[in-house]
C-alpha cells in the first residue's frame, strides 16, 4: 500500500507538496540510504528529531514512494536549513524543491542551502530562485613517495581518542568561521566516511592545538578537513598534520588525494599548493534560497 493512503481524507490534491509524517519516516530509508549521509537507520532517525528534519514529498496517487526532498538542520544552526537529498523525476523536481523550500520558510528557517552542485544543476536551481552563496575548488595531487615530515618544535603529533572529542570541537570553533564550524554529529560522520579514515591531533603540551580527518576508499583519497586553532598558526603546523596524512594515506594504498576549499580562502589554496595539489579546473557551486546576504562566509 503506498505510503499515506489510508489517510485520505488529509491528503493534498495531486501534484501538491505535503510534509510526510514522521511515522512514515523508516518507509524512506531505503532511498536515504544511498546517500551516505547517514551511518545507519537510527542514525538517521535521530538527526530527524534533533536536527528538525523533514521530508517533503510531491504527492501522486498509487505510487509506493512519492517524490521526496530531505532537509534538515545545517550542522548546528537551527535557522539555516540544508537540502541533503532530493529522489524525483526530472520533471517533478521544480514544483517539488520550490514547494519544500516555502514550506521551510513559512516554518521560521532564514534561508536554505543546496549541497555542492555542478554547473548545470546549478543553473538548473538558479532558475528556480536559488542564488551563489559559495564556489568550491576542486584540488587533487599524485602520491609519489611522500615523506615522513618533523613535528614542530614543541608540538606532538598523535592518533585521536575519544576523549579528544570536545577539545577537537573547541580547536574547530576557534578555526573557522561560525557557518563552517562542525557539530558533534558532522564531525563523527566525517571521521568514519571512506574504508579506512585517519584522525590526527597536534598538541602544544596537553593541549590540542589542531587536528586533520582524512580517508582512503581504494586507490582515492581524501583530505577532508585541517584546522589549526589561531594561536598556533604560521607555525608550520597545519602543513606538517596535511604532509603526515598524505603519508598514512599513501600506506593505505592511495595514489590519489582530493581535497576541496571555498574560491576565496587564499590561505587554504596557498598551503594546499604547497603541497603539491593542483586545481582540476572543476567547480562546485552551493547555492542558497531565497537571495540574501550569504548566511557565511570563509571555510
Amino acid at each position: 500500500m503506498a505510503i499515506l493512503q489510508e489517510k485520505a481524507e488529509t491528503l493534498p490534491g495531486e501534484g501538491e507538496v505535503y510534509a510526510a509524517s514522521p511515522t512514515d519516516f523508516k518507509a524512506f530509508w531505503p532511498e536515504i540510504k544511498s546517500s551516505y549521509a547517514f551511518r545507519n537507520r537510527r542514525d538517521f532517525l535521530a538527526f530527524m528529531r534533533e536536527n528538525h528534519g523533514r521530508i517533503y514529498c510531491l504527492y501522486r496517487k498509487e505510487v509506493e514512494l512519492p517524490p521526496f526532498v530531505l532537509v534538515g538542520d545545517w550542522r548546528n544552526h537551527s535557522d539555516i536549513r540544508a537540502l541533503l537529498q532530493v529522489k524525483a523525476e526530472p520533471w517533478e523536481r521544480e514544483a517539488l524543491i520550490r514547494g519544500a523550500s516555502e514550506a521551510c520558510l513559512a516554518e521560521g528557517t532564514r534561508c536554505l542551502i543546496t549541497r555542492p552542485l555542478p554547473d548545470r544543476e546549478a543553473e538548473e536551481y538558479a532558475s528556480w530562485g536559488f542564488r551563489p552563496f559559495c564556489t568550491v575548488v576542486l584540488l587533487e595531487k599524485t602520491l609519489r613517495r611522500e615523506s615522513f615530515p618533523r613535528e614542530p618544535d614543541g608540538a606532538s603529533i598523535g592518533h585521536f581518542r575519544g576523549r579528544d572529542l570536545e577539545e577537537v570541537l573547541e580547536t574547530d570553533a576557534a578555526a573557522f568561521e561560525d557557518f563552517w564550524r562542525l557539530d558533534r554529529r558532522t564531525l563523527s560522520r566525517i571521521a568514519e566516511s571512506c574504508l579506512q579514515n585517519v584522525f590526527l591531533v597536534a598538541k602544544q603540551g596537553n593541549r590540542i592545538c589542531g587536528y586533520v580527518i582524512g580517508g582512503a576508499n581504494g586507490r582515492l583519497g581524501y583530505l577532508q578537513r585541517l584546522g589549526v586553532h589561531p594561536r598556533f598558526q604560521g607555525q608550520g603546523l597545519g602543513e606538517c598534520l596535511a604532509r603526515r596524512l598524505l603519508r598514512a594515506l599513501q600506506l593505505m594504498g592511495a595514489t590519489l588525494v582530493s581535497v576541496n576549499t571555498q574560491e576565496d580562502n587564499l590561505p587554504a589554496l596557498s598551503l594546499y599548493r604547497k603541497l603539491g595539489f593542483r586545481e582540476t579546473g572543476e567547480k562546485r557551486f552551493i547555492l542558497q534560497f531565497p537571495a540574501r546576504e550569504s548566511p557565511g562566509s570563509r571555510r
